[in-house]
């Protein structure tokens, strides 16, 4: 249609031009006067024009929640750092209140081009001294004390013609994955479930659709490469290599039942961090001057499988199970701090047992029903369970925006909560409990694994509300 107008407005254009000379010269110039106002007066119509069209491609939503949090710890034996152990003690924090804004974009730039983006503020009332080690990884999901807007999400989905392949790139959509729809009252928004990566991630991934091939819906085969921490200081003298992530997986729907889905992968970590890596780029080690260091802190490998069925035979129930192991290779050398301490992953000391490798497990399961009661829109009850293993892995498992990350607690966790949708599809309160039974105190997750005695309840209440 745009092509049409500009397409006739020059046939006009050319004809006045043709009878131009023909007339007298005041009545020339008059009309070339009303030519350059004309143009003028089109070109800005051509630009809200364009601006429209480009616009009408974009699509702005968002997501805004407000939290309320009562914890109670017992026992605390959980560290800040490497070198301090904290006391043990009971303590109660009361009355903490939180606010996360997200705003998610979506532009359809061509038929097999598509940008996705996500701007998350999330934040405690006022001032705060809340603590946990900043990772990139997890950074959108932990209350920031400035109140920053931090890139969630910005990726590139291209499709490529005439094939069933779609190249993704960029900061992926790895946090919040299946089964956190159920208790997040909404479908799903990311790829991967929680138990094998939760967090934010750098990467390419290329897709592979089988439905044809499979008969089977949703058939996806996926080969992925993540980077998730980068050294750029070797002229420093900061040596260590990148730590990477290789990923080859596949999904589909479990055969002959509606509205499920399954999920196998395997992952190999390469060149995991050392105890150098998480110095220097975090700053969050109050420890002595390094006097040396591998260049890697060892490999791994990751394996998982999820099962998912939602409203099985409509009868309103929901419910999952995801299974995990990890098998870690450290370096027989550890990181060495000021010549006395010897840092390893998962050493049960500072000095010594290192170059052991190392197993871990988890489990996590739930189930959730919508009470049939029109007049209250049909509320949900929901229940969760989880445990790991001593040597649980459970970097990959931070991003669900919680004050505490109950998928890597190194013994049990059980969560209940209640839903009550307030504007369908819009708002919902969800009122929960989480009680963590530690085993081991994992805060310095590849570093050592205490045992612990710890408990910790968690009460909350939360409200939703999208746009």
């Amino acid at each position: 249609m745009v092509k049409r107008f500009i397409t006739y407005l020059f046939i006009g254009f050319a004809i006045e031009l043709v009878m131009i000379p023909l007339k007298s010269e005041a009545s020339r110039h008059e009309d070339l006067k009303l030519m350059k106002e004309d143009i003028v007066e089109l070109s800005d119509r051509l630009d809200r024009v364009e601006t429209k069209s480009i616009l009408d491609r974009v699509i702005i939503g968002g997501e805004f929640r407000s939290r309320l949090n009562y914890f109670k710890y017992e026992d605390t034996t959980a560290t800040l750092d490497l070198f301090t152990s904290g006391a043990e003690d009971d303590a109660t924090t009361e009355d903490i209140w939180s606010n996360r804004l997200r705003l998610n974009l979506r532009t359809d730039v061509t038929y097999n081009l598509v940008f996705h983006g996500r701007l998350t503020y999330f934040k405690l009332w006022g001032e705060s001294n809340f603590f946990m080690p900043e990772m990139d990884m997890t950074i959108p999901s932990i209350p920031d004390s400035e109140g920053n807007l931090h890139v969630e999400r910005a990726y590139i989905d291209y499709r490529i013609p005439d094939s069933h392949i779609v190249i993704s790139f960029g900061r992926l959509p790895t946090n919040e994955g299946p089964p956190n729809g159920l208790r997040d009252y909404t479908t799903r928004k990311a790829t991967y479930p929680r138990l094998f990566i939760d967090g934010e991630s750098d990467g390419i991934i290329a897709s592979f659709s089988l439905d044809e091939w499979t008969n089977s819906k949703g058939s996806t085969f996926r080969l992925h490469y993540f980077g998730f921490i980068t050294n750029t200081l070797q002229d420093k003298g900061v040596d260590f290599d990148n730590s990477r992530l290789l990923v080859a997986s596949f999904e589909t729907q479990v055969p002959e039942i509606k509205n499920s889905f399954m999920w196998i992968s395997f992952a190999k970590l390469l060149d995991l961090p050392t105890g150098e890596a998480y110095s220097d780029l975090y700053g969050t080690l109050d420890a002595p001057p390094i006097t040396s260091a591998p260049e890697d802190g060892g490999h791994g490998e990751l394996y998982c499988l999820h099962f998912q069925f939602n409203d099985i035979n409509e009868s309103g129930l929901d419910c999952f199970a995801s299974f995990a192991l990890i098998s870690v290779y450290p370096r027989s050398r550890g990181t060495v701090f000021g010549g006395i301490y010897e840092v390893g992953i998962f050493g049960d000391n500072l000095n010594g047992d290192l170059g052991e490798s190392r197993d871990g497990n988890s489990i996590y399961l739930g189930l959730r029903y919508e009470l049939p009661i029109d007049v209250f829109n049909n509320p949900k009850i929901g229940l969760e369970y989880n445990h790991s293993s001593k040597y649980w892995f459970g970097m990959f498992s931070s991003g669900s925006g919680d004050l505490v990350n109950k998928l890597n607690v190194g013994g049990d966790a059980y969560e209940i909560y209640f839903i009550q949708p307030i504007i369908e599809k819009r708002m919902f309160c969800r009122f929960g409990g989480v009680y963590m039974d530690y085993d081991y105190d994992k805060s310095n997750t590849f570093v050592s694994v205490p045992d612990s005695d710890m408990t910790l309840i968690n009460s909350y209440l939360l409200m939703d509300v999208r746009f």
